[in-house]
């Protein structure tokens, strides 16, 4: 079994960060999974505003600039910390959802700033059905917390 030198990887993401920013970033985070899209969203008010977005097929959507809190995956990971689902159309947990269908698969994880008030998201999302490994997990567990000091 090839085994991860999660030091290293994380060394390598913090000085994406610092050289060059944190979009290059999210696409090296994005690199490492099949998600088309790897973001942040920042909360403001009631709603999730897409302030850094990479998608790996370079395209333009403007429906990933703001969405309701209420109507967004993210409201499930900001409640709980974190928050998946590999096939959100069979996730019984998302039921009645109103973008079930426009979102397939998500994983999102809860930035929050030293202060305790949260920030946003992160989160890897596609329009395809997508699972995230459980290493893949543990490596965002540790290093998502890095962008906090790159943000706003």
């Amino acid at each position: 079994m090839l085994e991860i030198d999660l030091p290293s990887q994380t060394a390598a993401l913090r000085s994406v960060l610092a050289t060059h920013g944190i979009r290059s970033a999210l696409a090296l985070l994005n690199d490492r999974t099949q998600y088309r899209y790897t973001a942040i969203y920042k909360l403001k008010g009631g709603e999730m505003h897409a302030v850094h977005v990479f998608d790996r097929n370079s395209e333009y959507r403007s429906w990933l600039k703001a969405v309701p809190l209420g109507k967004s995956f993210c409201q499930h990971a900001i409640a709980h910390g974190e928050f998946a689902t590999s096939h959100a159309s069979e996730d019984q947990r998302l039921k009645s959802h109103p973008y079930v269908g426009l979102v397939e698969s998500y994983y999102g994880r809860l930035l929050m700033r030293e202060d305790g008030v949260p920030y946003g998201t992160f989160i890897h999302f596609d329009v395809e059905p997508r699972s995230i490994e459980s290493a893949e997990v543990s490596f965002l567990q540790e290093v998502i917390p890095l962008f906090l000091d790159y943000l706003e």
